[in-house]
């Protein structure tokens, strides 16, 4: 299981037609939202539809937008991603899912791994006369996250030949090149492939929840069917005597007293500032 990516179990939102609720736990926010990026271009890859769940800000409020700072009354929640398909598409696209995800993550480290090297060679020296061991972690932190970006963009489309980097420019500008040279020299990432294995035990874990869930739905409905006939069972002899007695046995729950038309309340006015109350008769 991938630490990139929280897969919960899918459920079947129509007859055999399933959804899952991906979320992106990454502690920063921009690497949460390349791995949204991988998992939405992956999508149209396997056959499955994807959508962006919205987050309403709680902040928000009319006069805040208008008057105040601005707040917006929400955004596209870049943590999370909806995936709805089949049932095979789906369990083929999350088992490449993390697969394609730990591969990218493996790519990016071996671009940050090329920038340490270059770091501690003698070509670098010009460019780390002002840098001290604070700032060269800050680069490296960010060339990272760059680099990243760019193997997430270039997903999906033809890549180009490695461009050559540029002896005159520092490292960290050169992201772009590093990342094309380990997609270059360890084969890129198949987007396609998913172990078969796996995807049969995704499939069948799928397809029993699903079916354990219409025998849940099976045997409410029958408990309430079974309810209301042992409710309908009780009220049979009332009703039957009813129908005998008729208007006889209304009479003996009701005697003819109090069977009469019910009292009204009849407001009279007595005077202009005092009233009675008086039943009618």
């Amino acid at each position: 299981m991938s630490v990139h990516v929280e897969i919960p179990r899918p459920y079947e939102s129509a007859p055999g037609r399933f959804t899952v609720d991906l979320v992106f736990p990454a502690a920063s926010k921009r690497r949460a939202t390349h791995h949204h990026s991988v998992a939405w271009t992956l999508a149209a890859v396997h056959g499955v539809e994807a959508s962006t769940p919205y987050k309403v800000n709680p902040r928000w409020s009319i006069y805040e937008e208008n008057f105040g700072n601005k707040e917006r009354n929400g955004w596209q929640d870049m943590r999370r991603l909806t995936v709805q398909g089949g049932a095979r598409a789906v369990a083929r696209y999350l088992v490449a899912l993390e697969r394609v995800i730990d591969e990218v993550e493996a790519l990016a480290t071996l671009a940050v791994r090329v920038f340490g090297a270059w770091k501690r060679s003698v070509a670098a020296e010009p460019h780390l006369e002002y840098e001290d061991a604070s700032t060269m972690r800050t680069r490296a932190r960010e060339f990272r996250a760059d680099a990243l970006r760019a193997l997430v963009q270039g997903l999906g489309t033809p890549r180009r030949g490695a461009a050559e980097r540029n002896s005159s420019r520092p490292m960290w500008e050169q992201y772009g090149a590093v990342a094309d040279e380990v997609w270059a020299e360890t084969g890129g990432v198949d987007l396609e492939r998913a172990d078969e294995e796996a995807v049969t035990v995704q499939l069948l874990r799928m397809v029993s929840d699903s079916e354990a869930c219409r025998a849940v739905v099976v045997e409410a409905e029958h408990l309430v069917a079974a309810e209301a006939a042992r409710v309908e069972e009780q009220r049979a002899p009332w009703a039957v005597e009813n129908a005998e007695t008729g208007r006889e046995g209304q009479m003996e729950l009701f005697p003819e007293e109090t069977a009469r038309v019910p009292v009204v309340a009849v407001w009279q006015s007595v005077s202009s500032d005092r009233r009675r109350y008086v039943p009618a008769a």
